[in-house]
């Protein structure tokens, strides 16, 4: 029994180093500026900001009135996904794939 148990966790062990090593053949794309810049934003002001909304309450408001009609969590997700769209889009980076 000893001896299979052994065999088997070779075999394993096997598998996995060569998982590990197909994984590692993947390399990834560099990452484009921007993603660093949304990375460091800690409030909806910067994502603005960054977005080009002006820093007018009206401005801002203009911006938050085409959300308005959700309900507040969805409001707050749509709306800071919409900033992330466009300062993506001014910056030129691709935009990310869902999945």
């Amino acid at each position: 029994m000893r001896s299979r148990m052994r065999l088997r966790d070779r075999i394993r062990l096997r598998e996995l180093r060569r998982q590990e090593a197909r994984l590692s053949k993947i390399v990834r794309p560099p990452e484009h500026p921007i993603e660093h810049e949304l990375r460091l934003t800690r409030s909806i002001g910067d994502l603005e900001r960054l977005a080009g909304v002006g820093a007018s309450r009206d401005d801002r408001a203009a911006f938050w009135m085409a959300f308005s009609a959700l309900p507040a969590r969805e409001t707050l997700d749509a709306g800071c996904e919409e900033l992330r769209r466009r300062i993506r889009l001014a910056a030129g980076a691709p935009m990310p794939t869902a999945g």
